[in-house]
């Protein structure tokens, strides 16, 4: 079972094993620096980032909407419409 917290340090030197872990779990897991003005970076899965990406796409070219607006309408055959998008 991991952390959900690493330093840079410590995420460094469990990284293969964090990898493994965050693929099998699909929990991402969070690297925060131990100085103040620095940022942190999540480490996460690659199917996950391969879901947000297609999230993203989706949402960023309107698709997300033009199937909210058509799944309820019964004059259309919905499996049809997502084929056209």
């Amino acid at each position: 079972m991991l952390k959900e917290i690493y330093t840079p340090t410590s995420a460094r030197q469990h990284l293969f094993e964090l990898i493994k872990e965050v693929n099998a779990e699909r929990k991402p897991i969070t690297i925060e620096p131990t100085k103040i003005d620095e940022k942190g970076a999540v480490l996460i899965g690659k199917d996950d980032w391969n879901a947000i990406k297609e999230t993203l796409f989706l949402a960023n070219n309107g698709v997300t909407d033009q199937i909210k607006h058509r799944e309820n309408d019964d004059s259309e055959d919905f499996d049809d419409v997502w084929k056209n998008l």
